[in-house]
């Protein structure tokens, strides 16, 4: 392993450095780069100056940053969460109901069997 990505928060760091300008101020940093430095901050169990310094950051830098990525998670921006792949089965002895895309307001398709929608659904894409 390399003695850089031993180093904790290597990664996120890496992602920080292409905001900073020449003067180490941090600029445009995405919504979704924030969310994942506060998730990051939540679960570290060190001292906050050994967080921010990890990350290349200034103390008032990173408190603005965290302040930004609890309004993000406040109004909603980041509820979901990752994508998480879903195996989708269904026995042959359950009963038969249909799974119902609505394909538009007047217009919905009903599936009776899973095989069919997935197929439906790569046509489409």
């Amino acid at each position: 392993m390399n003695e850089h990505q031993e180093q904790p928060n290597f990664v996120l760091k890496k992602r920080l450095n292409t905001f900073k300008n020449s003067k180490g101020a941090v600029r445009s940093v995405p919504n979704e780069l924030i969310i994942d430095i506060l998730k990051a901050w939540e679960q570290w169990s060190g001292s906050a100056k050994s967080f921010y310094q990890s990350l290349g950051l200034k103390k008032h830098q990173l408190s603005a940053m965290i302040k930004k990525g609890k309004s993000l998670l406040k109004n909603g921006t980041d509820k979901i969460g990752p994508f998480i792949p879903v195996k989708v089965s269904s026995p042959d002895d359950a009963p038969k109901a249909p799974i119902i895309l609505m394909w538009d307001k007047k217009r919905s398709i009903r599936f009776y069997q899973v095989k069919h929608l997935v197929e439906f659904l790569k046509e489409a894409a």
